[in-house]
């Protein structure tokens, strides 16, 4: 009698990896790696880069005939903060104030200060000078010559409007980029306090028809008198 050969079942053959192979998974890897990394970082950077141009205030590239503002954060009460740019010629000066004349085109200019060709940083502001206890309106300005300031003592009538709860119509520049050609002003400010007859009258910068009190500042030539 002739035994037959158990049975057996097909051996399977181990999977096998080359070395090449090992290593293309490798870099596959490390490349994705490296591009989610990046790509964190990058968003992580364009997001401090927004939250720093809304600190510092972004202007963007404008045209060599065209003067530009935009307006920065602030968190004091009545403080204002601007970012500015003028070209070389002509010349320019922020001018402010607190009172806007019954019927007049534009506010009773008390000041100015001188602005420098390229950018700089504006802050108007009304508070109680420390030094001698009276209430003023300011504007500093921080440009490549240096820093300058200037102040005027306000009338007790607009110290009491300000310091009270009053209802604001706010204008001027806002934090996208304004711009105007230049040898034209450009309004930076227009915060009308609505308080008395007619302040509910006012529409956008047509002049008032009553006298009204606020904060307004404009960039302008600085040719004449303000």
């Amino acid at each position: 009698m002739s035994e037959e050969a158990p049975a057996t079942s097909p051996r399977r053959v181990p999977v096998q990896f080359s070395l090449t192979w090992l290593l293309t998974v490798l870099l596959v890897v490390a490349l994705a790696s490296g591009y989610a990394v990046t790509a964190l970082r990058l968003r992580s950077a364009e997001t401090e880069l927004m939250r720093l141009r809304e600190e510092t205030g972004y202007l963007p590239p404008s045209d060599q005939d065209e003067i530009a503002a935009v307006r920065l954060n602030s968190d004091q009460p009545m403080t204002y903060r601007l970012r500015v740019r003028v070209p070389a010629s002509p010349r320019y000066r922020i001018a402010y104030s607190s009172l806007w004349p019954e019927s007049a085109a534009a506010p009773h200019w008390f000041g100015a200060v001188a602005v420098p060709p390229g950018e700089s940083v504006v802050t108007v502001r009304i508070l109680r000078d420390p030094r001698d206890d009276r209430w003023k309106i300011t504007t500093l300005r921080r440009g490549a010559d240096g820093t300058r300031r200037m102040a005027t003592v306000l009338p007790e009538k607009h110290v009491e409007i300000f310091r009270g709860s009053h209802d604001w119509l706010r204008s001027g520049v806002t934090r996208q980029c304004s711009t105007r050609p230049i040898g034209q002003s450009l309004r930076l400010l227009d915060e009308r306090v609505l308080v008395g007859e007619g302040a509910m009258m006012l529409y956008g910068d047509g002049p008032p028809s009553g006298e009204m009190v606020g904060v307004f500042a404009e960039l302008q030539p600085d040719t004449g008198a303000i």
